[in-house]
């Protein structure tokens, strides 16, 4: 019966899929201004995204994969320490998306960085640092595309990385790519805090040829997940201690969670994320919920305080780049597509093996982390301030869901856990083989 479920659900996914490649082909020959060109993803090209093509760094891609695949099948993911299995798996990760980026040599890893759409051509516009961020809603007009729908929080990333030396698009790309290994150790530490070590093994593998890596070393929204990441994973280590370890990690939280709002404004969907993590510990009275929340608020507020301070009021922000949005790409692309194809993307992100995984899934531990991340996705996608590009600002959200796979390898037939892992790998590699993505 299961099998059948699984196989329903796959079919049904792979319709989504379909209907929003064939309607958005369709879509963007009658209305070009909708800047798909690979519907429902986007396209370097708005045209026509798709062209076949081989780099060797499908080849390194291949063989990190066969090697997570490999190491599911011997089950030396199970038998590894969990300090061993964190760090493989970020490694992993990093070096997957990386070489599956090289496909199209040094551009593929610094077109995402220095596009004119982007944050680092603002380097060479904006003012200081302090003027930059009090005149930043009266100019938002002045910048790149995507600043005007950003906070200023990753421009005055880029001008502390200026200040100290390290300007150009090359330390720019890095941060995504030094992210892309964050991430999954951020993930994993959440996932351990919250269930055991047992789901740690589980989700490792799957996090390293996770088919959303294609976005991920060429997007600054890399650097957000990671920061998100890091924040959920700092909170779930706090609401399990007590005393000053509470405070201290709910404080760690706070800066990290508080910063991801000034950084992207789906930080503030991503709250329902944590909003379901403190719920649930406080559900199972786990020790550090008061004194991990109060700390996390308080330093979010903080931070929200000092910025207004300086001159920058998140709301007013937010309601710049309401207006920002909806008088550019947005005005042309119709709800009734993207509520479709934006559900099509975020299936081809998190991969097969999560959405047979949310079949299997039945620990209400990891449950909160993948509900959480789902709430905070659906929340995103009816703002309807996620019209097309949800394969990279959906980002945040993908790791979470992702986690479901997981249910997935606890099977003792490694071979069948193997095959899963190596899905999600082929549909990564097949994707960048196919796919000239903007990022």
């Amino acid at each position: 019966m299961r099998t059948l479920i699984v196989a329903v659900l796959g079919l049904g996914a792979v319709g989504v899929i379909a209907l929003s490649v064939v309607w958005g082909r369709r879509y963007q020959e009658d209305l070009p201004q909708i800047f798909l060109g690979a519907a429902p993803l986007v396209g370097r090209s708005f045209r026509d995204g798709w062209d076949w093509r081989f780099g060797w760094g499908l080849v390194g891609a291949a063989v990190v994969a066969a090697a997570d695949i490999a190491a599911v099948a011997t089950g030396l993911w199970a038998r590894a320490r969990l300090r061993w299995v964190v760090a493989a798996s970020s490694i992993g990760a990093g070096v997957f998306a990386t070489t599956l980026a090289l496909t199209d040599g040094v551009d593929g890893v610094l077109y995402g960085a220095t596009h004119r759409t982007e944050y680092l051509v603002n380097l060479r516009t904006a003012p200081p640092a302090a003027e930059f961020v009090r005149t930043f809603v009266e100019r938002i007009d002045d910048y790149s595309v995507h600043q005007r729908g950003h906070p200023p929080g990753f421009v005055l990333v880029l001008k502390a990385l200026d200040f100290v030396g390290l300007d150009g698009a090359w330390p720019a790309a890095m941060l995504s790519v030094v992210a892309t290994v964050a991430l999954p150790a951020g993930v994993l530490v959440a996932v351990g805090a919250t269930a055991d070590g047992g789901w740690v093994r589980r989700v490792a593998p799957l996090l390293v040829v996770a088919p959303y890596a294609l976005w991920m070393v060429t997007s600054a929204d890399a650097v957000y997940t990671a920061v998100g990441a890091w924040g959920v994973a700092a909170l779930a280590l706090g609401l399990r201690s007590r005393g000053g370890r509470a405070i201290a990690a709910g404080a760690v939280a706070g800066l990290l969670l508080g910063g991801l709002l000034f950084l992207t404004y789906g930080g503030i969907t991503f709250v329902l994320l944590t909003l379901t993590v403190v719920a649930a510990a406080a559900w199972r009275r786990q020790p550090g919920v008061l004194d991990t929340a109060g700390a996390a608020v308080s330093i979010v507020g903080a931070l929200t305080l000092t910025f207004a301070a300086a001159g920058f009021w998140w709301f007013a922000g937010a309601a710049a780049t309401r207006v920002e949005y909806w008088e550019g790409t947005a005005q042309f692309r119709t709800g009734t597509y993207f509520g479709v194809s934006n559900i099509a993307v975020a299936l081809i992100a998190v991969g097969p093996a999560t959405w047979a995984g949310l079949t299997r899934l039945r620990d209400r531990r990891v449950g909160v982390l993948v509900v959480g991340g789902a709430l905070a996705l659906l929340a995103a996608h009816v703002s309807q301030y996620s019209r097309g590009e949800v394969e990279r600002i959906w980002l945040l959200f993908y790791p979470w869901i992702a986690v479901a796979g997981g249910a997935l390898l606890v099977s003792p037939n490694r071979r069948w856990a193997a095959c899963w892992v190596g899905a999600q790998a082929v549909l990564a590699i097949v994707m960048q083989a196919a796919l000239v993505s903007k990022w």
